[in-house]
């Protein structure tokens, strides 16, 4: 009887004793506290990607709608390489764009569905005849730099980003 009342003691102290329940409760609420903070961070990359590339596009459209050309350590440029230029120049500093994955190309203007062959432009290479339809579409590959949360949207950690734009060219002088 007198190791039962013992055991009973010990017991009922154990069952008071609220030791380590502060790191239980750290422990429950740390896992999704670190993937909210890591899923805006990674969220906030992402935009980021997402705003520079559509703001480069729009610079690359705005020299390819007005028929300016740049000109590049002396040398002037074509109206397509002008374009592209200006994409990357945009792009500079917050995202690396791969050149080839700059297409320019003429679209349909009934339609505007993209041609069987998209990246052909004119023979002359002067980013489009006089009054074409014109689409500037930029890919690019984002890494997110988490596993915890690009292991939800992708495989692999990396998904395809994409900004795109669509521009008149005007009778210029080229």
């Amino acid at each position: 009887m007198n190791g039962w009342r013992t055991f009973t003691k010990i017991f009922k102290r154990i069952c008071r004793d609220d030791s380590g329940v502060s790191a239980v409760e750290v422990g429950i609420t740390l896992l999704p506290f670190l993937l909210m903070i890591f899923g805006v961070a990674e969220f906030g990359y992402y935009f980021l990607h997402q705003h520079t590339m559509n703001a480069a596009v729009s610079e690359g459209v705005r020299i390819g709608s007005t028929g300016a050309v740049l000109t590049d350590g002396g040398t002037t440029l074509t109206r397509q390489e002008s374009i592209k230029k200006a994409i990357l120049d945009k792009a500079n500093g917050i995202i690396v764009i791969n050149p080839t994955d700059i297409k320019i190309f003429p679209i349909d203007n009934v339609t505007w569905a993209d041609p069987t062959a998209p990246g052909v432009v004119d023979a002359d290479n002067n980013g489009g005849d006089e009054g074409a339809f014109m689409r500037v579409r930029v890919l690019y590959t984002h890494h997110f730099f988490t596993d915890l949360v690009g292991g939800f949207f992708s495989s692999g950690g990396t998904v395809i980003m994409n900004a795109q734009a669509t521009y008149r060219n005007e009778n210029f002088i080229l």
